[in-house]
């Protein structure tokens, strides 16, 4: 057992220090109390009794749009558990500028803009006409890869970006502002460039997977 121990030990310390790895701890402890919240509605929407399962379903609570205390019930598990990756993202890149000493809430903000600029805008499904199923793609947000399916995507683009953009920053390519200026507005200077070459950069990624016809969460996803 003391053998084992003495293998184990420092392997485990070594992982315990690890930047990254801590990063993708401290990331998702982010969402943990979000998702308890939202299971607990979860749990109202679907307890294992018919009679109330009824009553959720045959309540109507807006008339316009016939939507029952169900559907609002269970809302609160869409806005947690469906967009569960957007918090994996802030929370990763957060604590990852953190560690890199780099500026925590613009590391965090340039990290989810850039998975966003990677993230396909096309909603795919079918609707009913006049008795035929017809196929029909939208632009919006797919709420599909917002969550589980997105987060490893997520994960990639929380340290890529901020390891670019605390690149720039060390580099100095930063606007200086004159003496006197407002801290707040210094640091959001101070990040346009470094903002700016990650936007760029996720750009022309998503470009060129456009240009090959997919995108980077298809590939990864199916990968």
């Amino acid at each position: 057992m003391k053998k084992l121990e003495k293998v184990l030990m420092p392997l485990a310390e070594a992982i315990g220090r690890n930047k990254y790895l801590m990063s993708i701890r401290d990331g998702f402890l982010l969402s943990t109390p979000l998702l308890i919240g939202g299971s607990i509605f979860l749990l109202i929407a679907n307890f294992p009794i018919p009679a109330w399962i009824e009553f959720l379903e045959g309540t109507v609570v807006n008339q316009a749009t016939g939507r029952t205390l169900a559907s609002y019930i269970a809302k609160p598990a869409d806005a947690t558990f469906t967009i569960m990756a957007v918090f994996a993202v802030m929370g990763i890149a957060y604590s990852f500028a953190e560690k890199l000493g780099t500026n925590k809430l613009f590391g965090a903000a340039t990290a989810l803009v850039s998975w966003f600029l990677i993230m396909p805008y096309t909603v795919t499904g079918e609707v009913d006409v006049n008795g035929v199923a017809q196929a029909v793609s939208l632009t919006g947000v797919p709420l599909g890869w917002l969550g589980a399916k997105g987060i490893f995507v997520g994960i990639f683009c929380a340290f890529i970006s901020v390891h670019i953009y605390t690149f720039v920053e060390k580099r100095g390519w930063t606007i200086k502002m004159p003496a006197g200026v407002p801290p707040t507005v210094e640091e959001s200077f101070a990040a346009l460039i470094p903002a700016a070459v990650v936007m760029t950069i996720f750009f022309a990624v998503n470009l060129i997977f456009g240009y090959m016809g997919t995108d980077v969460f298809q590939i990864i996803f199916e990968f």
